[in-house]
């Protein structure tokens, strides 16, 4: 049985979800800079947030000022961002060949392990 063309973008997620690292192809775009429009291509990506893969650390803590002249600089951790990536339909694919994480419109996803992926 031949594998099909096309992929609906649920089962491309649901193959990225999964664990095993597939190609990618999508479009780039940053509307607050105004640039993109670019096709981007991994050979090898997996959906996930990079922190458990050992590649990323922590952010360092940062310094605060307390307001006495006398007092030394206290620091504190930094808080993490949400995402929020299902409210905006973004996810973090990781490039297992660099260990990169890779910021993707969900919208914007061109291909996923050579099939054109349709909504």
């Amino acid at each position: 049985m031949e594998t099909p063309v096309t992929i609906r973008l649920k089962d491309a997620l649901a193959l990225l979800e999964s664990g095993t690292p597939v190609a990618v192809r999508f479009v780039t775009c940053d509307r607050r800079r105004g640039t993109g429009g670019e096709f981007r291509e991994l050979a090898a990506a997996r959906l996930g947030s990079g922190i458990g893969s050992g590649k990323r650390q922590a952010a360092p803590p940062v310094p605060v000022l307390t307001g006495e002249p006398d007092a030394d600089l206290t620091t504190v951790a930094r808080i993490a961002c949400n995402p929020d990536h299902y409210a905006n339909a973004t996810r973090n694919l990781v490039d297992t060949s660099t260990g990169k994480l890779v910021k993707v419109h969900i919208y914007l996803l061109v291909a996923v392990a050579g099939r054109k992926v349709i909504l």
